[in-house]
């Protein structure tokens, strides 16, 4: 058991180099990994169990009496990000070769909801658990209305989704192991925090870049056949990866949240569910729309990875209060 926690620990602390690794297997195999995409709602729904092993309902409820920051990660999510990227993206590329189905893209790419690896991510840093999945499974309700009403209202797209099967997909992968693991902690008053999610960590720090392998290789065909247009739609991508995490650090900084909701709030404004938006993508829209929405498994986890490791300098140096202290919401400065 000793190995196995260090091996957790050891994968936790090398992120930054495993995520990259993740997605150059998925690049240069994809013919290895492609065939495990349907076994990744599985993988997510245990990675999404383990990570709530350590919620409990009285922090849901302390985060539905205080819902400011859930609030402003759904409405920058859900209503700040896709205006401004759609916008932005408007100027960029409307004369580009596929310049609507690439706008369309955008479109997509920032209609999705807040993305599952969210809750992995906030636990390995130590964020706010409740909030972090509170407003996961809010904007998860919310994606089947809030993607075909933004993509129409944007591109004048329509857009008829699944909507049935996509919320059977994240009830399954978020909502009912979400509910198991707070379930089991409070059952069994504790055990599955302090002893039940140590045994099952390591576990989550490997299935993540497994994930992130196996999505990538739905990009591994356009970034072997490059052109000008797609290197720039990447740089756009990447530029609104980077907003994203240092828009909710800011926010978090700007509204003086405690520790864990800081961390919470920039792991929500910054991580997105890709997933759902390439599968309408597939569906719907020709491949030029796929691009855009899929290049964001390139930078996003990476990207995750490296904004934890910002975060933990940050509130080191500025001896930010930890979770659950009850110390000052304010950051010591």
């Amino acid at each position: 058991m000793q190995a196995w926690q260090r091996l957790g620990r050891f994968l936790a602390g090398h992120m930054l180099v495993i995520i990259p690794m993740g997605l150059a297997i998925g690049v240069f195999f994809p013919q290895t990994l492609s065939w495990m995409k349907p076994a990744v709602p599985v993988l997510f729904a245990l990675m999404t169990y383990q990570n709530s092993l350590g919620n409990e309902v009285s922090g849901l409820r302390d985060v539905l009496r205080r819902p400011a920051p859930l609030l402003i990660a759904l409405v920058f999510v859900h209503v700040f990000v896709p205006l401004l990227a759609f916008g932005l993206g408007t100027l960029l590329f409307s004369g580009a070769p596929h310049g609507s189905d690439i706008l369309t893209g955008f479109a997509l790419e920032y209609a999705v909801p807040v993305g599952s690896s969210t809750i992995m991510w906030i636990s390995l840093f130590g964020g706010d658990i409740s909030l972090g999945l509170a407003t996961l499974l809010v904007s998860t309700l919310l994606a089947p209305f809030s993607i075909p009403a933004t993509v129409k209202l944007l591109v004048g797209a329509s857009v008829t989704v699944d909507t049935v099967g996509m919320m059977r997909d994240m009830i399954f992968m978020i909502a009912l192991p979400a509910i198991a693991g707070t379930a089991t902690n409070e059952l069994t008053h504790g055990w599955g925090k302090q002893t039940l999610s140590p045994a099952l960590s390591p576990l989550a720090r490997i299935l993540l870049p497994l994930i992130v392998s196996i999505n990538s290789t739905g990009i591994s065909s356009f970034l072997f056949h490059l052109t000008p247009s797609l290197v720039e739609v990447m740089l756009f991508v990447l530029f609104f990866s980077v907003f994203g995490y240092t828009a909710g650090f800011l926010i978090g900084l700007a509204t003086r949240q405690p520790r864990g909701r800081f961390i919470a709030l920039t792991f929500s404004c910054g991580v997105r569910n890709i997933s759902a938006g390439a599968v309408i993508a597939m569906r719907y829209f020709p491949a030029a729309t796929l691009f855009p929405v899929m290049i964001g498994t390139l930078f996003q986890q990476f990207l995750a990875a490296l904004s934890g490791r910002v975060m933990e300098r940050y509130l080191a140096a500025h001896d930010a209060p930890a979770v659950g202290t009850g110390e000052s919401d304010q950051y010591a400065h």
